[in-house]
């Protein structure tokens, strides 16, 4: 039983410091352009992530003394380990492994196992610890002193070279993987190389976001009316479809979408890109970031093509 209530723990750990954090995913998707936010505050980023489960575990343990559950203390810093693995696990099945920076992982896992195992054989075990005497609270001096010298280093910006790179070699990777798959069925629809790089921007943006285990899990709540959308790209429909057919139809939407608003004179190929993804999803930064990953995609692989315009 303990084991498994350090198992639900780490998962709750997990949608915390995602929540908390922003780092997973922000109105339900998460950013993959390469023009993504560089990290502003790397110190802040590195406590929080390599800190926040030693402070979860001392909470949780304070919530089980007082609600004497004190027998599900006995390792709790087992939740730190379960919820790194879950957390290893969670970005291979979601594909995501490409855009893991592993070093920084490492050291996450480095100073947050060990720091929570001393926090609990040291601190946590005894019940007094929770009940600081007037004496200890001069510790806040020293508190003090490491929030200077956190506001300090928090102030450092360190290069996102690497994190461009990564990011890069995950889109490479994921169009031309998609172009083997479904290069055949984009191309019978599409007319010109704007239209393709949005197709492919698109197809990235909504796979990343729905990976193929999410997908098994929509198709499965769709046969009891609990999902609306299926397939890679996302489309609603009121009977089953695959990927493939996702996206078939989800190119025939872009390309009908992108001829009609050209036909008006009105509006501008920037103009017509971004009124065909906000048809697609209409949420402001779903536009944006797929409007950046289009430009990168179209950069990359169609702006030395003698394909037609």
């Amino acid at each position: 039983m303990i084991n498994m209530v350090h198992i639900a723990l780490a998962i709750i750990l997990f949608i915390i410091v995602n929540w908390f954090g922003k780092h997973s995913s922000y109105k339900g998707y998460m950013q993959i352009s390469i023009f993504a936010k560089r990290d502003e505050a790397p110190a802040f980023n590195f406590v929080y992530k390599a800190f926040a489960p030693v402070v979860f575990i001392t909470i949780v343990s304070a919530l089980f003394y007082i609600f004497w559950l004190d027998f599900l203390i006995k390792e709790i810093y087992f939740v730190v380990i379960y919820y790194f693995l879950f957390r290893i696990f969670f970005n291979i099945i979601t594909e995501r492994a490409l855009l893991i920076n592993w070093f920084t992982q490492i050291a996450y896992i480095i100073v947050a196992i060990p720091s929570s195992y001393y926090v609990y054989s040291n601190f946590i075990v005894y019940k007094d610890f929770f009940f600081p005497t007037p004496e200890e609270l001069g510790s806040v001096i020293w508190l003090g002193i490491i929030a200077y010298l956190y506001g300090t280093l928090n102030n450092i910006e360190f290069s996102n070279i690497k994190t461009i790179n990564r990011k890069t070699k995950y889109i490479e990777k994921k169009y031309k993987k998609y172009k083997s798959n479904y290069g055949d069925i984009i191309g019978k629809y599409v007319h010109n190389n704007a239209q393709e790089a949005l197709v492919y921007a698109i197809l990235i943006f909504e796979s990343f976001n729905r990976p193929k285990i999410f997908r098994i899990i929509e198709s499965v709540l769709f046969t009891i009316g609990k999902a609306k959308t299926l397939g890679i790209m996302q489309i609603t429909t009121d009977k089953y479809i695959d990927d493939k057919k996702s996206v078939e139809l989800g190119t025939q939407k872009i390309v009908k979408d992108t001829k009609n608003l050209l036909d008006n004179e009105e509006y501008t190929n920037y103009q017509t890109r971004r009124a065909a993804i906000k048809s697609y999803n209409s949420d402001s930064d779903y536009i944006n970031e797929v409007n950046l990953l289009y430009n990168q995609i179209y950069n990359d692989f169609y702006s030395n093509s003698s394909k037609r315009e």
